[in-house]
């Protein structure tokens, strides 16, 4: 199974940032988690706007559903184009009922009310649901393909013991870390540090720990530090990227459509090439030396990374990497 990070930050974004979105992708099957501010525009780095399945929405705050109120004009113009495009559907918490309300739009959404005891069926992926701790009712999502639990997406939400049998066994925890500990010394809640959900990764026994909803005035890598302390096999989630979860075989299934590079085995290119990428909306997917079954976490050198790209966008990305390899040395320090 593929996740693409289309948006990580929470509550609100930095410059040219995105809050909480997630696609997954699976035989075809494009599922959105989450739907907040700048999701829309990323997605379209990735896939075509009429090709998603549903939407799943955590919980009703603005930072995870601003876009849908884009996405319906989006949704709109694919049902006039093709009169085969149905109304896409979209499950969401039915409280707060006047947030819920306003999702609707000229029938181009089909919108079903999402509640603890309901389990969701779309194309290769099964979807089950777990009430977190939050000021509005929220749902962390366990994601089953094939009859392995390869994703658990904490939503936003404080810690509770719930959580550890919920994300048991995952090959990718997801989890929100909005807080430090320092933080929750200070009295803050409704979301979890790094610490807790380094912590959560360690007691249910997940492969990998991806950190997410992070706040935009902080460096991310006090995060990253703070989960380490307890559990090492943690990144964060980094918009743009792919990871891939699940076995070996699955990840080779899931690049039929992506192609490697051929770059020199020099660090600093290897790292020029890869924001420049990202700067002109090329998709990138990193892999090498990755953290169990993800790929697109590095703990080797640079050099021992493989760049790949979309087929589609390979030629760009060429013209790109030989603009980096002509420049002089000294210029790309």
């Amino acid at each position: 199974m593929k996740i693409i990070v289309l948006g990580n930050y929470g509550p609100y974004p930095p410059a040219g940032g995105s809050c909480s979105g997630y696609l997954l992708e699976q035989d075809d099957c494009y599922i959105l988690l989450d739907c907040g501010n700048g999701v829309l525009s990323n997605l379209q780095h990735f896939i075509e706007i009429k090709d998603l399945s549903a939407i799943i929405i955590s919980h009703l705050h603005s930072d995870h559903i601003s876009d849908l109120f884009i996405l319906r004009y989006a949704w709109q113009m694919e049902m006039a184009k093709d009169p085969a495009i149905k109304p896409l559907a979209i499950f969401a918490p039915g409280v707060p009922k006047a947030e819920f309300m306003r999702i609707p739009y000229k029938d181009v959404f089909m919108l079903e009310a999402l509640d603890k005891q309901k389990e969701v069926q779309i194309g290769p992926f099964s979807f089950s649901f777990l009430q977190t701790i939050h000021p509005v009712p929220c749902y962390a999502v366990s994601i089953v393909v094939g009859g392995q639990k390869k994703l658990v997406y904490s939503a936003d939400t404080e810690y509770f013991s719930g959580l550890k049998d919920f994300s048991a066994g995952a090959s990718l925890l997801l989890c929100e870390a909005n807080y430090l500990e320092e933080d929750l010394q200070q009295g803050k809640t409704n979301h979890m540090s790094a610490f807790q959900a380094g912590s959560l990764a360690l007691e249910a026994g997940v492969k990998d720990l991806l950190l997410t909803h992070l706040p935009a005035y902080r460096n991310g890598t006090l995060y990253l530090e703070e989960a380490r302390k307890i559990f090492p096999g943690v990144s964060l989630a980094e918009e743009g990227r792919v990871y891939m979860c699940g076995s070996s075989s699955e990840n080779e299934a899931s690049l039929k459509n992506w192609v490697q590079l051929d770059v020199e085995t020099d660090p600093i290119i290897l790292s020029l090439l890869e924001g420049r990428l990202k700067s002109e909306g090329i998709p990138v997917l990193i892999s090498g030396e990755a953290l169990g079954g993800i790929y697109g976490l590095t703990t080797g050198p640079l050099a021992e990374r493989k760049i790949l790209v979309p087929s589609r966008c390979l030629e760009e990305a060429k013209e790109i990497l030989l603009d980096i390899e002509s420049q002089e040395p000294e210029d790309l320090l």
